[in-house]
């Protein structure tokens, strides 16, 4: 019988590529998106110096603007996004919490088309393809689900004959 090191689950490279993946795009979009609020930042600091208003209060002004409140949720998005991949990468060779990270996924894709970070449009494909990761690593935790239960079915057979 082989060691529990030596039985590796199916679905390990498929949940390793894709949280790289996700880790890649969500990081790269996080830089780029991080430097467009470092400009409003830079353009609420100079409005607030030049009317002598606290930074904050502007800040607060700014941030009632539909737009801005949206960049802050992308902003936020991107975080968890990068947050989860590296989960994932952590827990790529278990199958235990595969629901959760399935789960999380799930929520991760349906919150990515709510912002507009996604889209599920064949004819918009630069924005679909960036769901790729995350099918990726549904398909990692699905697979690495089916093995588990491969294998338990399989222990149960060999322990009743």
């Amino acid at each position: 019988m082989k060691t529990k090191r030596q039985r590796k689950l199916w679905g390990r490279h498929a949940v390793t590529l894709g949280a790289l993946a996700l880790l890649g795009l969500s990081g790269y979009e996080l830089w780029i998106r991080l430097e467009d609020f470092r400009a409003w930042m830079k353009g609420i600091k100079h409005l607030s110096e030049e009317l002598g208003e606290p930074f904050l209060k502007i800040i607060r002004i700014i941030f009632e603007e539909p737009d801005m409140r949206k960049l802050g949720l992308k902003l936020l998005f991107l975080v968890f996004a990068c947050l989860f991949s590296l989960i994932c990468l952590l827990r790529r060779d278990r199958a235990r919490g595969a629901w959760v990270i399935l789960a999380a996924d799930v929520c991760l894709v349906a919150c990515g088309v709510l912002l507009g970070l996604f889209t599920l449009r064949i004819m918009d494909w630069s924005q679909t393809w960036k769901l790729l990761p995350l099918l990726l690593i549904a398909f990692g935790c699905l697979a690495n689900l089916a093995d588990r239960w491969r294998r338990r079915r399989r222990r149960v057979r060999h322990h009743e004959k």
